[in-house]
């Protein structure tokens, strides 16, 4: 891919300003997730920025308790009972109470046994989101082949929101970046996870998420990804994705339909 001439100047100047704005993502959000789940609410796709939602040891889908509080109407409080944590979720209709580790919940001081239980681990508290989204009278449908909990909180119908956009890939071999070495559009070193786009279409600095691909130096599944590389071919709905490698052994992607996840921050 040919990248524009004045690359260098202009990311440069690009960078600055995503940086005021605070857009510009740390080199560590450039990580990929193979099992990434992912949780929609009504039309929009959710960023969990310091712990991310998983699937337990009974599938069911694990959330940071903040989520709840945030999205679904819930008051918070939470405190250690030993080694476990207790977590108090209030609404204008119920109060829940959840113990790390016990799959008994209390709704209004009666007990109700849940398919799975809350979890403590690397310091964070993480509830199951079909007990706790039920319990709000919000239903929750799992879309399995995408690992997406869809929620909705309006009592509408929706839909997973995501472009169908066509993708093509690229390395840091100079001859596809105009000649410069392997820095993106913002000035971040060229790293999985990095695509480029056209800003027309999705703005510098967005995050995304990317499944649907077949490509044996990607995760398999999916992918977190952030917008912050443009190129002189990448137009409309087609985005490029950085692989580590050379050029030669690139060439087997080809141009491949994705889907393409908009991550609300």
């Amino acid at each position: 891919m040919n990248r524009w001439m004045h690359k260098g100047l202009a990311g440069l100047l690009v960078s600055c300003s995503v940086l005021t704005a605070g857009w510009l993502a740390p080199p560590a959000a450039h990580a990929a997730d193979s099992q990434a789940v992912k949780v929609q609410v009504n039309d929009q796709l959710i960023a969990f920025p310091d712990a991310q939602p998983f699937l337990d040891q009974n599938q069911s889908t694990q959330v940071p308790v903040r989520f709840v509080t945030e999205r679904l109407g819930y008051t918070l409080d939470w405190s250690k009972v030993g080694q476990q944590v207790q977590v108090t979720l209030k609404n204008d209709r119920h109060t829940i109470v959840l113990t790390s580790g016990n799959a008994t919940a209390m709704i209004d001081n009666e007990p109700v046994t849940m398919a799975t239980s809350a979890e403590f681990k690397n310091g964070r508290v993480f509830v199951p989101l079909r007990f706790i989204s039920e319990a709000a009278d919000v239903q929750v449908h799992w879309e399995s082949a995408s690992r997406l909990a869809l929620v909705s909180s309006d009592g509408k119908q929706h839909t997973p929101d995501y472009e169908v956009f066509e993708a093509t890939a690229y390395s840091a071999d100079p001859a596809e970046n105009g000649g410069y070495a392997a820095y993106d559009y913002m000035g971040n070193p060229l790293a999985l996870g990095t695509i480029a786009v056209d800003p027309n279409v999705i703005p510098l600095g967005s995050k995304l998420y990317i499944e649907g691909y077949h490509f044996a130096g990607l995760p398999v599944g999916g992918m977190y990804a952030y917008a912050t590389d443009i190129g002189g071919a990448v137009k409309g709905n087609h985005l490029d994705i950085y692989i580590p490698g050379s050029a030669a052994s690139l060439r087997s992607f080809g141009v491949q339909k994705v889907k393409v996840y908009r991550i609300t921050e």
